[in-house]
């Protein structure tokens, strides 16, 4: 059946030759049902799953040559990680002397060939899984935009890296998607509205009404269980999360902010305030950190690969306020700021994937608190949960059964206590 698909895909292509924008073509709109011919579903990855996190180790990021981004940036990356280029074959040996004679460190740059339609990698790149065998893999799902050439970029990349494959069958787009890496996610409307099976269309509801179709393919394929969709508050026709909203850390958001005399200030506001309200996967509330953002600018749309954060920059002044404003709110990163050809709705983040280290996760068993530190505090936790006074999310539960006997008691915390101890 996969077979037939992509062959069937393939003949589609052909339609798709030519470089597309970022939003819909005349053409595209009149042939929007493609979208629906490219969903299909496979078995969902072993449980329990895990969504990986943009700010968890990073081996390489996901780039498509012609470049949506300039030679600076790849150049900078690749110092430290591996650039892996989409590329037609015909046009490869253009994409290589480009970075070549740009100063790319060609030793960590790999090529996967195939066509693509567009250079936003970020929404039609793979989202990325670890199985409950420990695997790390693509789970995909069908782009939102009737380009057969990006929708099959996923299946690439997992076929490169021989890393398993699952496709969910619902429709989205990266740049409208960020998860905590522990059960917790977030989007815009869209992830709702344009999918038939939730019937709705609602653009205001912060937040919306869950959707029982997409709520349990965000639970059986990527082991999200708390997915809140809220509307876009920006109004503009993308409808991403990543134009006015960012996790940089399993207890830290960044949202925009706008003087009161925008438009969009009120929606803005009600978007922060419900941030504010709701619990990280450790139980506490969010740290919200705010960007000045009066005309418009996509500071938000960064990119965070490791110790680093490429931050998107439009040459004014208040460049470096959103910088200090990073710096606060990472300050074991290097801020590094960058010029480009940046709109307020594509900016830096839009048009590079990251492509996480398939050999080593962050969050290791025993930290419980997921503070990247195994000690008294994730046993206290765990004693607390034991007697019933603490409850735990899946993503809690997971970390505290050290021993992975599927229950959670007194031997977990025998063995936390000796991994504390070095024992």
């Amino acid at each position: 059946m996969f077979g037939l698909i992509l062959t069937t895909l393939f003949f589609i292509q052909i339609i798709y030759c030519e470089e597309l924008p970022q939003g819909l073509t005349d053409d595209e709109r009149n042939q929007i049902d493609i979208i629906q011919s490219m969903r299909f579903r496979t078995d969902p990855p072993v449980a329990p799953v895990r969504n990986i996190a943009e700010y968890e180790p990073m081996q390489g990021v996901l780039i498509r040559y012609p470049f949506g981004i300039s030679t600076a940036i790849i150049r900078e990356i690749a110092n430290d990680l591996i650039v892996y280029c989409l590329v037609s074959s015909n046009l490869q040996n253009s994409a290589y002397n480009s970075m070549s004679n740009a100063g790319v460190n060609m030793n960590n740059v790999e090529f996967i060939l195939g066509n693509t339609d567009s250079y936003w990698t970020r929404d039609y790149g793979p989202w990325w899984v670890v199985d409950g065998n420990g695997d790390v893999g693509v789970v995909d799902f069908t782009y939102n935009r009737p380009r057969p050439n990006d929708n099959q970029a996923p299946y690439k990349v997992s076929e490169f890296l021989d890393v398993p494959y699952f496709s969910a069958d619902f429709v989205s787009t990266g740049g409208n998607y960020m998860t905590d890496g522990f059960g917790i996610s977030a989007s815009a409307h869209i992830a709702y509205t344009e999918n038939t099976e939730c019937n709705t269309n609602n653009q205001t509801s912060i937040p919306l009404p869950g959707c029982q179709y997409v709520d349990n393919i965000m639970n059986e394929y990527y082991g999200v269980n708390t997915y809140h969709v809220v509307a876009d508050p920006n109004n503009e026709y993308i409808d991403h999360i990543d134009c006015w909203g960012k996790f940089l850390s399993p207890n830290t958001v960044l949202i925009r902010e706008v003087p009161s005399s925008h438009p969009q200030y009120n929606m803005i506001e009600n978007v922060s305030n419900y941030f504010e309200s709701i619990s990280t996967a450790d139980g506490t509330l969010w740290n919200v950190f705010r960007v000045n953002t009066p005309n418009d600018e996509p500071y938000t749309n960064s990119l965070i690969l490791n110790n680093k954060v490429f931050v998107p920059i439009m040459n004014t002044s208040l460049d470096g306020q959103a910088l200090e404003i990073y710096e606060a709110a990472m300050p074991d990163h290097i801020i590094l700021p960058f010029t480009g050809s940046w709109e307020s709705t594509d900016a830096l983040h839009c048009r590079i994937k990251g492509i996480p280290d398939l050999n080593i996760m962050s969050f290791e068993n025993g930290d419980v608190n997921m503070d990247q530190y195994i000690n008294v505090l994730d046993v206290v936790l765990v004693v607390n949960y034991v007697l019933g006074i603490e409850e735990f999310s899946t993503s809690q539960i997971q970390l505290s059964d050290v021993n992975n006997d599927s229950i959670v008691n007194i031997l977990d915390i025998i063995q936390i206590v000796n991994l504390i101890l070095g024992n």
